[in-house]
């Protein structure tokens, strides 16, 4: 009995290993295919951020840069104090 059941079993897993492994194989690829992928456009998405972040900061920059050295534009505005010396907000 034990002679039919070594065979038996030895052959199932020949059979399983040899649909089974690249059935396996193709998933991991796959997988890891997605994951390159979604890394791709994480790293797309943080870069555009990253520049929007600048462009941002160069604008404003811009207007400060205006509103210190125009005086009519700090006048029509309204603004008495420069720039850089800003009221504290009382808590």
């Amino acid at each position: 009995m034990f002679d039919m059941i070594v065979p038996a079993v030895a052959f199932l897993a020949c059979v399983t290993a040899m649909f089974g492994f690249p059935s396996v194989a193709i998933v991991v690829i796959r997988y890891f295919k997605l994951k390159e992928r979604e890394l791709t456009v994480e790293m797309e998405y943080r870069d555009k951020a990253h520049q929007q972040q600048l462009a941002l900061e160069e604008r404003l920059r811009r207007i400060e840069d205006a509103l210190s050295t125009d005086p009519e534009m700090r006048a029509r505005l309204g603004v008495e104090q420069s720039a850089t010396t800003l009221p504290s907000r009382g808590a």
